[in-house]
């Protein structure tokens, strides 16, 4: 058996040193992917999103609140004009994200007159960058409006001390867990990356298995085997599942060391996890490319089954609220088992015994396709009229 295993292994190694598409698509893609992605978040929250101000107001007050608009960390000025139609062409050419209305009538004695506000006009289709300018010119302003209710309480002769108490009558104490600083680098980096990888997986088995019946080598290949189309698939998959297994290795240390996502839990359970994690999604390869015999309409169904699994994987809309076709469908892709056994163990702690039967269904998206799909291979081997199709 050991001798089979070799022969197989030593053959796949060898169409993977004669064909680029293997090393290309199994660690130089996905390690340059990576790179980019960690580029695009090298800053852990969006810095300095550009906005215009269309200021009808001369007053003192207008420039306060202008800089006051300016300095926060989140936003950036680029532009101040009375021509609110001016402004708006900033939006529409895609040089400012929102434009912030000071009316004509604001001044420094009218902040606490009913019916005075400033207007910001954004695209909510952004929800991402529309929830940074609200969150951010909310913080300005009501900064700006606590020192002029500050200095107008100071006037009329009142304790400092009872400000914040007429400020905030109700003071809501938040305590936000594992990502308290909001940071975009542990929201989505650890989700991102092993989207890329599944994606990967799914690509190189359906080819490694389909390229057999394109080409007409099933038969070939399973004769190495003795005829042990079990031993055959194994051997043959063996080199994919330790390479994309080490990179899953790869992207463990790239968040913890560069991105300083903290690792909390048990690092053999989550060496193991991924290690299921790629099986998982050779299984589901394996499965298409069995169902199909065609290597096309695998391709298509594999794109088709990993190519959304990022939307439906609970990571930015949770699956509690989804439709239930759409909840089943989270429940059917392995990434979303991974991620949040991932993490579970990386940034929550959560003990093992929790994590353990997703760890369970991630084997079981495995060790079934290739329970039910691996016999077809000994019918292919046979069947020439599988051989050849694209």
């Amino acid at each position: 058996m050991f001798l089979s295993f070799y022969k197989v292994l030593r053959r796949e190694l060898h169409i993977i040193a004669h064909h680029p598409f293997y090393y290309l698509f199994t660690f130089i893609l996905p390690i340059l992917t990576f790179l980019i992605l960690c580029a695009i978040f090298y800053n852990e929250i969006p810095r300095d999103l550009p906005v215009v101000v269309c200021n009808k107001s001369k007053s003192p007050f207008a420039i306060q609140i202008i800089r006051g608009i300016d300095a926060s960390p989140s936003l950036k000025v680029v532009a101040v004009s009375p021509n609110f139609y001016d402004c708006i062409q900033y939006v529409r050419e895609g040089r400012s994200y929102a434009v912030i209305y000071i009316p004509r009538d604001i001044d420094s004695s009218s902040v606490n007159a009913k019916g005075t506000h400033i207007v910001a006009y954004y695209n909510n289709q952004w929800m991402l960058v529309s929830s940074l300018l609200n969150r951010a010119l909310r913080e300005v302003t009501n900064h700006i409006a606590l020192q002029k209710e500050t200095r107008f309480r100071i006037e009329k002769g009142e304790s400092v001390q009872l400000i914040d108490v007429y400020s905030n009558p109700i003071i809501l104490d938040s305590q936000p867990l594992n990502n308290p600083n909001l940071n975009y680098r542990f929201f989505l980096l650890p989700a991102l990356l092993p989207s890329i990888i599944q994606a990967f997986v799914m690509m190189v088995a359906i080819r490694s298995f389909g390229s057999e019946l394109k080409h007409g080598t099933v038969r070939d290949w399973i004769s190495l085997a003795n005829g042990n189309y079990w031993l055959a698939i194994v051997a043959k998959a063996f080199p994919y599942t330790l390479g994309f297994t080490a990179l899953t290795l790869f992207m463990m240390t790239l968040l913890t060391y560069w991105g300083r996502v903290p690792f909390k839990g048990n690092l053999a359970f989550v060496i193991v996890t991924n290690l299921f994690f790629v099986l998982a999604y050779q299984g589901m390869g394996l499965a298409f490319i069995s169902l199909t015999a065609n290597l096309r309409m695998a391709n298509s169904l594999g794109g088709f089954y990993t190519g959304p699994a990022f939307a439906f994987a609970g990571v930015t809309y949770p699956i509690i609220g989804m439709p239930l076709p759409a909840r089943l469908l989270s429940y059917a892709l392995p990434l979303t088992h991974y991620l949040r056994l991932y993490l579970e163990q990386s940034i929550r702690g959560v003990p093992t015994s929790i994590s353990f039967p997703k760890l369970v269904i991630l084997f079981g998206f495995f060790f079934v396709p290739f329970l039910l799909f691996a016999p077809r291979w000994k019918k292919f081997a046979e069947d020439e009229r599988y051989w050849g199709r694209i």
